[in-house]
């Protein structure tokens, strides 16, 4: 097998068209990778993500956690009603507002932690008790996939170094 290389390339967005349909591949920003681009059906009002929005807790070991949530502010700009996840069954709006604020929160409190001089331990600590009354039952539902307070300490240590 040879792997063919790109013959095509864009920045922000491409539109594509096949008969009827129109295709917008799309930037949006930083996320999950450095280079995450979401399918837009405008017709259909259906986007697909990748991995940048999932059905269960994200994980972030090579992902942007700062740049996400900004990432996904772009996203719910667009109009749509279906969401098509990386992983997971398709999704609305409403998952989009509990996985965003997972990522937005999570961020914010480990911020806030490391700023008081709190250890990467004591982050971790204070964090999942902080979150854990919103998200963990949100996420319940995939916890045969990746338990959402394994995700969670995953992503704290991710993000720590990089808002302290």
């Amino acid at each position: 097998m040879k792997p063919a290389l790109p013959t095509m390339a864009f920045e922000r967005t491409m539109t594509l068209y096949r008969r009827d349909r129109e295709i917008q591949l799309l930037y949006l920003g930083r996320a999950h990778t450095e280079g995450d681009v979401f399918v837009y059906l405008p017709k259909e009002k259906v986007v697909i993500t990748g991995d940048a929005v999932i059905g269960w807790t994200p994980f972030m070991g090579d992902g942007y956690p700062e740049d996400w949530v900004t990432t996904l502010d772009r996203l719910a700009e667009l109009d749509w009603d279906t969401l098509v996840m990386g992983h997971g069954e398709p999704a609305g709006r409403d998952w989009l507002r509990i996985f965003r604020g997972y990522i937005h929160d999570m961020v914010e409190a480990v911020r806030e932690e490391a700023a008081t001089g709190a250890s990467l331990d004591e982050v971790k600590q204070r964090v999942t008790a902080r979150l854990a009354p919103t998200y963990e039952p949100a996420f319940a539902a995939y916890q045969h996939y990746r338990p959402w307070r394994q995700g969670l300490l995953g992503n704290i240590e991710r993000t720590y170094p990089m808002v302290s």
